[in-house]
């Protein structure tokens, strides 16, 4: 493909598209700086907290069963060290502030990579582009999702920026090269990757046959491969290969089966609900379906195929598992909207208007749905309550008491050491007999509505005063719930105050 088609592909000559792309991206943005904390906890004590042990300072990674099994590949964590360095030469020593401007870049990373695929393939057919261009910035979960610095989502830019970057460029020995460096970088962000990497292989073989490029791809892995040997070597101090160490661990010995397992309609059950919101995405799926099988000749069709099928047949499954590919999912359906469109015209009038009814549903819900995720729901409540509480005693060296336990450690008691040191003026002490908390005077309290919800009568009546939640609307949820008897949301904090 020349230069000039290249540019011809991505340009952007078209106002409603340019605006469609600045309103996704201001999206993007919103979400990127609302998102605190961290999804799971493997995303923060496989990469923070080794990332603070890595440099030598006060690290939760010793409390993890990875650290001494050296399982976790650790590009990503120098990645992250590198990042923190970077920080702190330019002066930014706030945690949550370097962590927004952290999910600032991911989220530009992946708005970036995400939408130039979808323009890439559907640059010829405008009203297309526009439908998988929603879909991409503005299904629910997606934005979302892009935020994360996690081992998928790092996974995910890489293995389909090299895809992207393989179909411009195939005829090029150093970007073919860089490609095969791309998917040695992505296996090692996240191994479970190789799934999607033996669905583009299979297609290189099969059905784009350029054997030329075979070796430059293989040489670029290679090198990929040799890198992260040495960085591996230089954070464990020892030589380890953590591929074939992940795989003896979590498959031959079974670590990962321990963790629970579940039926592969799971998966399916998921990947049916993150393009739009049901019952429209329920159609898409479907229509994915029949996109996909006639598409079946492109490298994504391969890459998604097999990592879905490959993850359906591994026992432990999550659905952050499926993180690495949805953000390609509209991508898919929209190689099936137009028999999709084609159907609704060809329908009744009965038909159009229940279908009509639908899409109107469904767009209704995804945009509140959307809206809800911005205000309401950071990653995790804990830290975001330890965000509020950190700017609360900034200038101050309060004692806080805490029942049960600190908002510094997880409902299993895992030290969240990174954000500790972010707040080393305040005093922590915990306690967890209840009436203890009789013999406080002009004392702070923290916990969390779970922990104390047998005892919230018992702290009112004492003359504790709630002054500030980690989320009020949830907290009054949490009451509403308990008065009727319904399950609580989990780590749904408040600062009280005795005077």
């Amino acid at each position: 493909m020349s230069k000039m088609e290249i540019n011809s592909r991505f340009r952007i000559d078209d106002s409603r598209l340019r605006w469609l792309l600045l309103f996704s991206l201001l999206v993007q943005i919103i979400f990127s700086i609302t998102q605190v904390g961290f999804l799971h906890p493997d995303q923060h004590f496989q990469l923070i907290e080794f990332s603070s042990w890595q440099l030598g300072e006060p690290s939760g990674a010793t409390s993890v069963w990875e650290l001494k099994s050296h399982i976790r590949p650790t590009v990503q964590v120098y990645l992250f060290s590198g990042f923190i360095l970077a920080c702190r030469f330019f002066h930014i020593y706030d945690a949550f502030v370097q962590l927004a401007i952290l999910r600032l870049i991911f989220g530009l990373l992946g708005f970036v990579v995400f939408n130039a695929i979808g323009i890439y393939y559907f640059k010829s057919n405008k009203k297309l582009l526009y439908l998988v261009l929603l879909l991409i910035n503005l299904s629910w979960s997606l934005p979302y999702i892009r935020t994360l610095f996690s081992s998928e989502m790092a996974s995910s830019i890489v293995f389909f920026g090299a895809i992207l970057l393989y179909e411009l460029k195939k005829g090029k020995f150093l970007y073919v090269l860089l490609t095969g460096f791309l998917f040695s970088l992505a296996f090692y962000f996240r191994f479970q990757i190789a799934f999607g990497i033996v669905g583009f292989g299979i297609w290189f073989l099969f059905i784009d046959r350029k054997y030329v490029n075979l070796l430059p791809i293989a040489i670029g892995f290679a090198a990929g491969v040799a890198i992260n040997v040495f960085l591996d070597y230089h954070f464990y101090h020892q030589l380890v290969f953590t591929p074939f160490d992940y795989y003896r661990v979590n498959i031959t010995e079974g670590k990962a089966a321990e963790f629970g397992t579940s039926s592969f309609l799971w998966y399916i059950l998921l990947l049916a609900l993150v393009i739009g919101t049901p019952p429209l995405s329920i159609f898409l799926f479907y229509y994915s379906l029949k996109g996909a099988g006639q598409q079946y000749r492109q490298p994504l069709v391969f890459a998604v195929a097999f990592f879905i099928i490959g993850h359906c047949l591994v026992a432990h499954k999550e659905e952050r598992f499926m993180f690495p590919i949805v953000n390609v999912l509209p991508v898919i359906a929209g190689w099936g909207l137009e028999s999709f469109i084609a159907y609704y015209q060809r329908a009744r009038t009965g038909i159009r208007n229940f279908l009509k009814g639908i899409l109107y549903f469904s767009v209704a819900l995804n945009t509140l749905v959307l809206i809800l995720f911005l205000i309401l729901n950071p990653y995790y409540q804990a830290i975001e309550f330890t965000r509020k509480l950190t700017n609360t005693f900034k200038d101050s060296k309060p004692t806080i008491y805490c029942f049960s336990r600190t908002p510094f450690e997880t409902e299993s008691g895992l030290p969240l050491t990174f954000y500790r040191k972010n707040a080393p003026n305040i005093k922590l002490v915990k306690f967890h007999d209840a009436d203890s908390a009789r013999y406080l005077k002009n004392a702070w309290m923290v916990t969390t509505f779970n922990d104390a919800k047998e005892k919230l009568s018992l702290f009112d009546s004492l003359g504790f005063k709630p002054q500030l939640y980690s989320s009020a609307i949830l907290w009054n949820t949490n009451a509403y719930l308990q008065s009727k008897q319904i399950g609580t949301i989990n780590e749904i904090w408040v600062l009280y105050k005795k005077e």
